[in-house]
């Protein structure tokens, strides 16, 4: 259940208010900003005792006069290292009101298993718990308030931060407390949260004197003396809680508030609270002090027989009514400090090496009342290393369960404390492996590349395959070539060819490498492989199914109607009565690029579909697939023509990859920027994108150099082969090499060469297809050809691209048939084809395509017609699917819940729907909608 605040009573709530006129105005303001639809974010900072909490409660209570729905949490101590404890305080209330775990649906149901007693959470619980934020703000203005969020555990923090950015047009309003943070992933989770636009960060500063005398004021219930007031202000630093237990004893031996009285008043601040409450624990005694210390150790909330348990003491009910009495503990069942500092002044009365062995103690009493694990590793984190077995498995069994179920940041905590322990030498590689996988979902790539380098070099020979294999990933997304190609060495030594999933995986990823001109000479042991016998019962057998495929196709082995049936074999009956696994969903991912490079996009659509569920569950621990499944998305909205849905999802793909250290993701979203304006014919911002986002790839860095000028370089990118009767590689296969080399040779003055590329183009494409290849190899090689052969290779080339998704590429053969035959005479079949071009090119937005068209068609004795770029025909499928929904009554979030995407990109749909529907509002839709079937 959520925590109650820390509400002091009458004058206590009413000191805190003293002086803080401006921060009551920006917490005012950030309310209105959210009721009336804009999420606004405010971080409170300062100083322990300095009224934080108070201005939190204020802004809670004005939330639930303006009729907010105010869900309040406080994180305890020793909280970081608890995955989703914050979310689990802030919406469990919540979700209890809306009928309990049983009762959430659509996505916020993946949250169900971080409110149900004994159930383990699972991969998808941030997933879950973001969209049952969303559904909260659809019953009207929410707000959540978090005090100290500096002991917060960073999944939480991340989610909230990840829901304010989704959420920038409800009305949503988060407000947290915190003081500096010594998790460094909290530390940065709050620094997001500072920073999302919109966001405030406030800092109260100290009491003025005027302040101080107001805070005395309603202490004495008279108006102190000036240099009673002036002393008071010295000896508390404007501090609200040190000025309250500064003159705390006086209220109570009815001092008056005079100068006199002035004397009396004792030091106060940090070192001074913990002088008193030393000196009061000395007063009541060893046993009182050994319960306050165990309480200060285990944390606000404790059951008091486990603090019983480690203060060692008979009957602990006692002494904890004494220091309720003393004003240290504020309730004895279950323990609670009346403030965070007197719980932190109790525990700097520990000395520094008792502290960390009470701490390995609160864990073995915890351990022995059988409390959860993760509970246990909270205090092993804050205990010294003690080279335990038992120690060591249980953080490294917390640490998988975390991993597993979506909290790396908690998971890389516990094992990088295991390795401290440490571990036997034995146990030592399968924990690096482990934080690896941890440090990687984290963004921390350099240090997984570390540790996976290890693992290779120290492991047994399952483990050192293992690491092989997730370092190949790691090097993909880091797009280091170069130590790619040491590791194959490696790899292809290790032989990887039997059946453990691990070298399944490797064998596949090693095929992949050979298959696509990476690594050569293969031994045949890696490449001879029964494709016909390979099964399919998990997604290591998926993967090395397609890329033994792949590879015998690059041997001009497997014709593409047989490759085609590989392809689809790989991703045919993928399980539906459980989730995917991690391979399965990248198996099919990969599955998806080939399905769509032959042709085959209604399929790999298909694939996408199914997987964006999965990947949406797994986005966090394994934020590689969500990269993967958006890169392939954008690349097959890019070939469609669909370059506005690509370009508003290029935004969140780019960030998300930048987020995660991704920088194979992060080029590729430049890379299809730059694609989308070679399309548009703008081809000085197409080399300047393509130049950022080449990296390792030859294709797009030569293409690159072509635009920019220097077809020198772009061959020298391209490494052809150089001998015609040379046998056609998988690269030759996969990328149109010889168009761009023909278009370099041409740039160079040699008509020649460059005709023979377009030759050699032809030839691959007659072999290998795809169609639409073979269109755009024709359409080159019609340009070396005489008038009355261009118009033939044209007509095949248009009648190839007949039928292709790829409507850029069916505008671009059409405009050259068109052309032709113009230029053969032949001006009323002319007119038509390039009608039809212009029309495609202008419904896609191909403003170069569009110029060269209406100038043909002039030339051709035509007047280009006026094509619709309005209306629900202007709509793109993604615009069209989200106007349906929002016709239908559906809210943004239910939209975006339905489609897998965020609010965001849902807004961005329908302000492009308003705008080509030419209606006001999402009431209109119905009938704009309907008018345009």
């Amino acid at each position: 259940m959520a925590a109650r605040p820390r509400a002091a009573a009458g004058s206590e709530r009413t000191a805190t208010m003293v002086d803080r006129t401006r921060e009551l105005a920006a917490l005012r303001a950030g309310l209105r900003d959210a009721e009336s639809g804009t999420a606004r974010v405010v971080v409170i900072e300062g100083a322990a005792g300095v009224g934080k909490t108070a201005l939190l409660q204020a802004t809670r209570d004005e939330a639930l006069a303006a009729g907010f729905r105010a869900l309040w949490a406080r994180s305890p101590h020793l909280a970081t290292a608890a995955p989703y404890e914050l979310l689990r305080r802030l919406l469990g209330p919540e979700v209890m009101r809306l009928g309990g775990p049983g009762a959430l649906s659509g996505a916020a149901a993946f949250a169900a298993p971080l409110f149900s007693p004994g159930a383990a959470t699972v991969a998808g619980v941030d997933y879950g718990c973001h969209w049952l934020l969303a559904a909260l703000t659809d019953e009207g203005p929410l707000l959540l308030a978090v005090d100290d969020a500096h002991w917060a555990d960073a999944e939480s923090l991340r989610i909230l931060a990840d829901t304010a950015e989704d959420l920038q047009n409800a009305p949503f309003g988060i407000v947290v407390t915190a003081r500096p943070a010594s998790d460094p992933l909290v530390e940065a989770m709050l620094d997001r949260l500072a920073t999302i636009e919109g966001a405030r960060v406030l800092r109260p500063g100290p009491l003025t004197e005027s302040g101080v005398a107001a805070v005395l004021r309603a202490a004495f219930g008279a108006a102190p003396d000036p240099a009673f007031t002036q002393a008071c202000a010295q000896a508390s630093g404007g501090n609200v809680f040190y000025l309250r237990e500064l003159v705390r004893p006086l209220v109570a031996a009815g001092r008056p508030p005079t100068a006199g009285t002035a004397a009396e008043l004792a030091a106060t601040g940090p070192d001074a609270l913990i002088r008193t409450v030393r000196w009061r624990l000395g007063e009541l005694g060893p046993a009182a002090t050994a319960v306050a210390q165990a309480a200060a150790v285990l944390g606000d909330d404790t059951p008091l027989r486990h603090v019983e348990a480690l203060a060692a003491v008979d009957e602990a009910a006692v002494p904890a009514a004494a220091l309720r009495a003393a004003s240290i503990l504020a309730r004895a069942e279950p323990v609670g400090f009346p403030h965070p500092l007197v719980r932190a002044a109790v525990e700097q009365t520990i000395h520094e090496g008792q502290l960390g062995r009470l701490h390995a103690r609160a864990a073995r009493v915890l351990q022995q009342a059988s409390a959860p694990a993760a509970q246990v590793a909270k205090h092993l984190l804050r205990a010294p290393p003690a080279a335990s077995p038992g120690v060591v498995d249980l953080l490294a069994g917390e640490a998988r369960h975390d991993l597993e179920s979506g909290s790396p940041a908690t998971a890389h905590q516990l094992l990088a404390r295991a390795l401290a322990e440490p571990p036997a030498p034995a146990e030592r590689p399968a924990l690096l492996l482990a934080l690896a996988g941890a440090e990687r979902a984290t963004g921390a790539q350099a240090k997984a590349r570390e540790h996976l380098a290890e693992v290779v070099e120290t492991g047994s020979r399952e483990l050192s395959i293992c690491a092989m294999a997730e370092l190949f990933e790691l090097l993909y997304e880091v797009d280091d070539e170069d130590a790619a190609a040491g590791l194959r060495r490696r790899a292809i030594a290790a032989e990887p060819y039997g059946n453990t999933p691990a070298e399944i995986r490797l064998h596949s990823t090693l095929l992949m490498h050979v298959a696509t001109g990476l690594a050569e000479p293969a031994p045949a042991r890696l490449i001879d492989v029964d494709l016909e016998a390979l099964p399919t019962g998990s997604g290591e057998q998926r993967r090395l199914l397609l890329y033994a495929a792949v590879h015998r196709r690059g041997t001009g082995h497997c014709p593409p109607a047989e490759f085609l049936a590989h392809l689809r074999r790989a991703v045919h009956d993928l399980p539906g009565r459980r989730p995917l696994t991690y391979w399965e969903v990248m198996a099919a991912l990969e599955s998806a690029a080939y399905l769509a490079s032959v042709e085959a996009m209604p399929d790999a659509d298909r694939v996408l579909a199914r997987l964006r569920p999965e990947v949406a569950r797994l986005r966090h621990i394994a934020p590689d697939l969500q990269a993967e499944w958006s890169h392939r998305t954008v690349l097959n909205r890019l070939r469609c023509g669909r370059f506005e849905e690509a370009q508003v999802m290029l935004g969140e793909a780019e960030r998300f990859a930048e987020r995660h250290g991704l920088t194979l993701y992060v080029r590729s979203a430049q890379s299809a920027r730059g694609c989308i304006h070679l399309e548009r014919g703008d081809y000085a911002e197409a080399a300047r994108h393509l130049r950022r986002g080449a990296g390792e790839a030859f294709y797009l860095t030569a293409l690159a150099e072509l635009l920019s000028g220097r077809p020198a370089e772009a061959l020298a990118g391209l490494a052809l082969p150089s001998d015609p009767a040379a046998a056609v590689t998988e690269r030759e296969i996969e990328f149109e090499a010889h168009l761009v080399a023909s278009h370099a040779y041409e740039r160079l003055g040699d008509r020649d060469r460059a005709r023979h590329e377009a030759e050699r183009e032809v030839a691959v494409r007659r072999r290998h297809g795809p169609p639409f290849r073979l269109a755009l190899a024709l359409r080159r090689r019609a340009t070396f050809a005489p008038a009355r052969e261009a118009v033939e290779m044209l007509a095949e080339a248009s009648a190839a691209a007949t039928g292709t998704p790829r409507l850029p590429v069916l505008a671009r053969v059409q405009a050259s048939y068109g052309a032709a035959l113009r230029r053969a005479g032949r001006l009323r079949e002319a007119r038509t084809e390039l009608a039809a071009a212009l029309d495609c090119a202008v419904r896609l937005d191909m403003p170069g395509l569009a110029t060269k068209l209406t100038a043909e068609i002039h030339a051709a004795g035509g007047r280009p017609r006026r094509t619709r770029v309005t209306g629900v025909s202007a709509l793109t499928d993604s615009q069209a699917a989200v106007a349906r929904l929002a016709a239908e009554g559906r809210t943004n979030r239910e939209i975006a819940e339905t489609l897998y995407v965020t609010i965001k990109t849902v807004e961005t749909h329908l302000a492009a729907v308003y705008r080509k529907l030419a209606v006001p509002g999402r009431e209109h839709l119905g009938a704009a909608m309907g008018a345009g079937r």
